[in-house]
Formats: structure tokens, C-alpha cells, sequence
């Protein structure tokens, strides 16, 4: 039997809906951690918008949404260092309130303080009809937040009727409003949120049907980053697809010579462990075949004719002295998108070459037309997480194009490479 996170749903049904005044008050941990200009000027709302449907479940049932979230890396606040307010005023959750109002189209208070009386105080206040957002300052602008306070969570379980983990951006940090909280409250009023709930449902590669054909490609820089991720795959894909820089190394591990490429020459040893590894489990790893090349790193857009195209397969004698590899070749094109034919499930988290700069975009752009060719004909569930790969995506036009994009970045890493998350773990299991 497949067993699953208790979820917002559960939560709201358990309580029943909040008429006649029976109205209760849901405590919600969400990401509203956005990027701002210049001006305190929200430039992408996406992580607002991925707490809507949880938020409008909550009002919809006539209860009121006690909300908590960080912004930034408020360190001079949290060591009362700020002492022109220049920080708080650039992280303060008050430039959130405007934007949160227009997308859920209803009022939002606000509450500079995430503890104290003044929070209390504020709570205490909320209608009992119900259908009401309060949303509290900064959790990171007090060090208890970091350092999983147990007072400072219990402080926050007190405000609320039952809590809602909707924040998949930090499930993977073990934080009083993420893992602390539920310890101070019943087991059965605390859930994830539904933007949780669909990540845990595409990310968590535990409860495979049998005829689950699953692959990963994984792309970036290094190895070193990459390792858990690719360690944790291995139990659990059928094919591994590797491209980026972190390629090379495995390249090297090989035999074949990569010019001026990335290189981590202390990871060689372990990629030739991985590629071992894969062998003995019978797992397929896919490794570029070709490579194309500058002599330099490019500054900007160059010309096709002016780089150069390497075969690395084993054997062959790699890429020349003097010349860095930035993105995979034509053949390699191929050869990835023969691996992912007949796949059912497939992640990809990390693009294959320097895509920001013409022409090394080639190659991503063709993998995320492969990503998207089996998504519309094989009905392939296709996943895309991590920032680089959803940068991506967003510059080719083709978000809306797979079956799923990812919230996270460090959590969306840990989960596969199958790591527990703190703040899942801190949520009951039910079948």
C-alpha cells in the first residue's frame, strides 16, 4: 500500500469547516523568500503564487491562515547591527503584503514582530467567522529560527489550532517554523501544503511501480556538488545521464583527454568508483561523446565556426591542449535522447553546457526538446528542478512544457539523493 504525508486536506477535513464562528487558526510555514530590486519591488512572484492553493483551501473552509516565512540572510538584524535599518527595511516581509493581496484578492494583515505579545496580541484578534491572512515579520530577523529554538517553536505553536509545512524550499532545513513546531503540536493536526505534497509526489523516487522506467540527468559544475545526488540515484534510476562540467571528470576517469576543460582532478578516484558502482548494480550511465570547444571562455555570444568539436569517446583522443569544453556535441545529442526514449519518469537538474552563451546552448536547448518530446508522445512524467535547469527552461520558452517544475533548491538536491528532510519527517505518515 502506498503510504503518503498527511496533507492540508486531511487537516481541514478533520477540523470541518469554520461556520458559526468556529473559525480556527491554521499556522502556515511558506517560502515568500522573492527576489526584490532596487525599488522593494517584487521581480518574480512564483513562490507567492505556490502558496495560493493552500492559502485559498484554508479560507475557502472559513478558517484564518496565520502565516510565517524568511526573506534573506538577515544578519545584521539578528546581531542588532542594522543600525540604520537599511536590512530589515530591504527583508521585511511588509514588501510581500501588496503582492500576496492582489494574487489571493483579499485583505492580508500584517505584524512587524514573529513573536512577543504584539503577535499574540494580533492573533487573539482574528474573526472567528474566519477567512482571514495574518502575516508575521521575518522568522530569520531572530537567530532562534536557525538554531531550531525550542522555545521559539513553541512560541509559534501556541498561536495556532493546527500547522500546515508548505515551504518545500526549506523542508531540508532543520528550523524551529519547519521541524521545530510540530513537536509542540498534536500529530494529527499537522500537515504539508499542497505545493509540498505535488513536490513530494514528482521528487520521491521511494515508491516506484514496477514498470517504472526512470532516468536522471544531472548536469553543473562538479562532482563534489553533484555526488550525493548521483550516489542516491543510482539506487533508484535505471539510467543516469551526466553532462555540464561535472561530465569531464568522469571523462577523465576514462582515460580520454579533456583539453583545458572543468576538471576536479581529487574527484577522478571516486568517479571511477560511480561508473563501477553503476556496472555492478546495472544501472546505464550516459556519458557525452563529444564535446564543442573555445580556446577561451567566452565573454559573450561567438560563432559556431569559430569553435572546435571533439570526440571523447573511450579511445579517442579528447579534446586538444589549449581548448575548454563548454557544451556537449551532436553526437552526444543523440545519444542522450536514444537513453531517454521508453523512460516513464524522468529529472532533470543541471543543463549540459554553458547555455547562457551562444552557441554552447545547443545542447540544453536539445535535451529540454527531448525532455519535451517524450513528455507529449511517450507520456513520460518529466520533472525539472534545481535553478540552473529551470533558468533554462525558461529561456528556451518551454516551462509549461513538462509535466512539473520544482520549487527547490537545496531540498529538491537532498530529496534525490534520497536524503530524509527534516521538515517532511516532522509530519505524520499515513496510508
Amino acid at each position: 500500500m502506498i503510504s503518503r504525508k498527511r496533507n492540508v486536506f486531511d487537516i481541514l477535513e478533520s477540523l470541518g469547516p469554520g461556520t458559526d464562528g468556529n473559525a480556527k487558526n491554521i499556522l502556515v510555514r511558506v517560502d515568500f523568500n522573492v527576489p526584490l530590486n532596487e525599488n522593494m519591488e517584487i521581480t518574480d512572484d512564483s513562490r507567492i503564487r505556490g502558496a495560493l492553493p493552500t492559502l485559498r483551501a484554508i479560507l475557502e473552509q472559513s478558517h484564518n491562515a496565520v502565516v510565517m516565512s524568511h526573506m534573506g540572510r538577515p544578519k545584521l538584524v539578528q546581531k542588532n547591527e542594522d543600525t540604520d535599518g537599511k536590512q530589515r527595511k530591504q527583508l521585511t516581509l511588509q514588501n510581500v503584503v501588496n503582492r500576496l493581496e492582489t494574487l489571493i484578492k483579499a485583505p492580508v494583515l500584517f505584524v512587524d514582530e514573529c513573536q512577543g505579545t504584539k503577535v499574540t496580541d494580533a492573533v487573539s484578534k482574528l474573526d472567528k467567522k474566519g477567512g482571514q491572512i495574518l502575516l508575521l515579520e521575518n522568522l530569520r530577523f531572530t537567530k532562534q529560527e536557525e538554531k531550531n529554538d525550542p522555545e521559539f517553536a513553541k512560541g509559534l505553536a501556541n498561536l495556532a489550532d493546527a500547522y500546515i509545512n508548505d515551504a518545500f524550499g526549506t523542508c531540508h532545513r532543520a528550523h524551529a517554523s519547519v521541524s521545530g513546531v510540530p513537536s509542540f503540536m498534536d500529530a494529527k493536526l499537522c500537515g504539508v501544503g499542497a505545493l509540498v505534497q505535488s513536490e513530494l509526489s514528482y521528487l520521491d523516487f521511494t515508491q516506484l511501480g514496477e514498470k517504472e522506467v526512470v532516468a536522471a540527468i544531472i548536469g553543473g559544475s562538479k562532482v563534489s556538488t553533484k555526488l550525493p545526488v548521483i550516489k542516491g540515484l543510482l539506487n533508484s534510476v535505471d539510467t543516469l545521464v551526466l553532462g555540464g562540467g561535472l561530465a569531464f571528470t568522469f571523462i577523465k576517469a576514462l582515460g580520454v583527454d579533456v583539453g583545458s576543460s572543468l576538471l576536479e582532478e581529487s574527484m577522478i578516484d571516486t568517479a571511477r568508483e560511480l561508473m563501477e558502482e553503476a556496472k555492478t548494480k546495472g544501472k546505464k550511465l550516459v556519458l557525452p561523446v563529444d564535446a564543442v570547444c573555445s580556446a577561451s571562455f567566452p565573454s559573450g555570444p561567438m560563432a559556431l565556426k569559430d569553435t572546435k568539436t571533439f570526440d571523447l569517446a573511450p579511445g579517442s583522443q579528447g579534446i586538444e591542449d589549449g581548448w575548454m569544453g563548454l557544451d556537449v556535441g551532436p553526437k552526444t545529442s543523440k545519444v542522450f535522447e536514444e537513453a531517454l526514449t521508453g523512460v516513464t519518469k524522468c529529472v532533470f537538474n543541471g543543463p549540459a553546457g554553458v547555455f547562457e552563451i551562444a552557441p554552447f546552448d545547443i545542447g540544453t536547448r536539445g535535451l529540454v526538446d527531448t525532455l519535451v518530446k517524450i513528455t507529449k508522445e511517450d507520456n513520460c512524467i518529466t520533472v525539472v528542478g534545481g535553478g540552473d535547469s529551470v533558468a533554462a527552461l525558461e529561456a528556451f520558452g518551454k516551462t509549461k512544457e513538462v509535466s512539473y517544475v520544482s520549487t527547490g533548491g537545496g531540498a529538491t538536491l537532498e530529496l534525490l539523493a534520497g536524503d530524509k528532510l527534516p521538515g517532511v519527517e516532522a509530519i505524520e505518515t499515513i496510508q
